[in-house]
């Protein structure tokens, strides 16, 4: 049997920086501007340093757990069932969420170009769409990764190289804006917001080590990768963020996508539609591999991790999980109408809070003291950046999952038969297809 190929460090540097670089820096660099004003740059160092500690927690872990899981495997292992129930399906629903967010920002760069896009219509349709393409599954995921990767990395460089000679320091030079304004929220609670808003820059990072077993030798390779994906990504919308504010100064704020308007003011109004239908080709690519990958997290913790009703991992003849499937898209169109792309990337955030705190508090149990103290603390943080509305529902979601973990609650001499008898079928099906041969 010919085995799969393994990724190398430098596969696992660009599927974590396609994975990070998203639809963030290029549609929320106006928000974090109007919050925090010229210290929007100080909120995405302070953010990206805090990640970085997040990640080395990930990193210890993964050096102890090297198989498949990230997160979810870490808070089992660690804790126990009921918490690797919680964890891991929040890992489901960040995937659903982020679904339902990039399709959000999609259509929010659309409307740059088409200002009377019917989005929600739109949005169902996309959704509805991908999920009935899933169900047949595909071989062009890894190919379109690739080419938006490919895109992704084009738009930055073309960004920078081409909107750099239009900075200028009076864009800098401002009033302090940690001080109260009309304009903005003003103060250090807007400086908070924006740090939070920055952490879903970042959220991406979160889906490495949920592969770790397609890396070649992941306890080693994993921990490196991770700190020089975290590194670049800072670095990028350190300069992204620095241009756009030197470009533009306050109208930064009154444009749906800032880079684009900054393009424009270099090559005329075709520069907006140009850079707009490349942020969205890039975002497309994103939402494709979400819709795929995320049924199989549901999937997988149906059949090994946690307690998911068995029939969810179910694969169809075309050897895709019906169910997980189903339920995916379901819940990534509920998300897609509960509120706009700002409150769905806050809501992205919320669930990847869970994961860095269960993560962290993980660090402590193994006796990774510094860096799991910094990650709960970092974590905790994040709590004061939420809006109520992010609050209340990301709160109501996670009592929701505990009401359904007790009544789902599958015995364990009920799990080991069902186990037992997947393996006798797989068995002999692999039996047959011998004879047949």
């Amino acid at each position: 049997m010919k085995e799969n190929k393994l990724l190398s460090p430098a596969a696992i540097f660009l599927l974590g920086v396609n994975s990070i670089i998203g639809s963030g820096i290029f549609l929320l660099s106006g928000k974090i501007y109007e919050d925090a004003g010229i210290w929007s740059l100080l909120a995405i160092l302070c953010a990206g340093l805090s990640i970085f500690v997040i990640a080395f927690a990930y990193a210890n872990m993964s050096k102890i757990y090297s198989k498949n899981g990230g997160a979810f495997v870490y808070a089992k292992e660690t804790f126990g069932r009921f918490q690797g129930f919680i964890v891991g399906m929040v890992t489901w629903l960040l995937g659903t969420v982020t679904l339902a967010t990039e399709v959000s920002a999609l259509l929010t760069a659309m409307k740059m170009i088409l200002p009377n896009l019917n989005s929600r219509l739109i949005g169902i349709i996309i959704i509805l769409a991908l999920g009935i393409i899933s169900y047949f599954g595909s071989s062009i995921i890894a190919g379109l990764d690739n080419l938006t990767s490919f895109v992704k990395i084009v738009l930055v460089l073309v960004f920078i190289f081409t909107c750099l000679w239009l900075v200028r320091g009076l864009n800098f030079s401002s009033p302090n804006l940690l001080t109260a304004s009309s304009a903005n929220l003003g103060g250090f609670k807007g400086f908070l917001s924006a740090y939070g808003t920055v952490f879903f820059f970042f959220t991406g990072f979160s889906f490495l080590p949920v592969n770790a077993e397609k890396m070649k030798n992941p306890a080693k390779n994993l921990p490196k990768m991770m700190s020089l994906v975290m590194l670049t990504c800072l670095a990028v919308y350190l300069i992204i963020q620095t241009i756009t504010i030197g470009a533009l100064g306050p109208e930064l704020t009154k444009t749906l996508v800032p880079a684009a308007t900054a393009f424009s003011k270099i090559v005329g109004s075709i520069g907006i539609p140009l850079f707009v239908v490349g942020i969205c080709f890039s975002i497309f690519g994103v939402i494709v591999a979400t819709t795929f990958n995320t049924p199989t997290i549901l999937a997988s913790l149906a059949q090994a991790h946690e307690d998911v009703p068995m029939f969810v991992s179910k694969n169809n003849r075309f050897g895709t999980p019906t169910w997980a499937i189903i339920l995916t898209t379901v819940c990534g169109i509920a998300l897609f109408l509960s509120g706009n792309y700002v409150f769905l990337s806050g809501l992205t955030v919320f669930m990847s809070f869970v994961q860095y705190l269960s993560t962290g508090l993980a660090n402590i149990k193994k006796k990774f003291l510094l860096i799991g103290i910094g990650s709960v603390l970092f974590s905790l943080v994040l709590l004061t950046s939420f809006t109520l509305s992010v609050l209340i529902l990301g709160l109501g979601i996670l009592i929701l999952l505990v009401m359904i973990y007790f009544v789902v609650k599958l015995d364990d001499d009920e799990r080991e038969k069902w186990l037992k008898e997947h393996q006798e079928k797989s068995k002999g099906a692999d039996v047959n297809t011998v004879k047949r041969l």
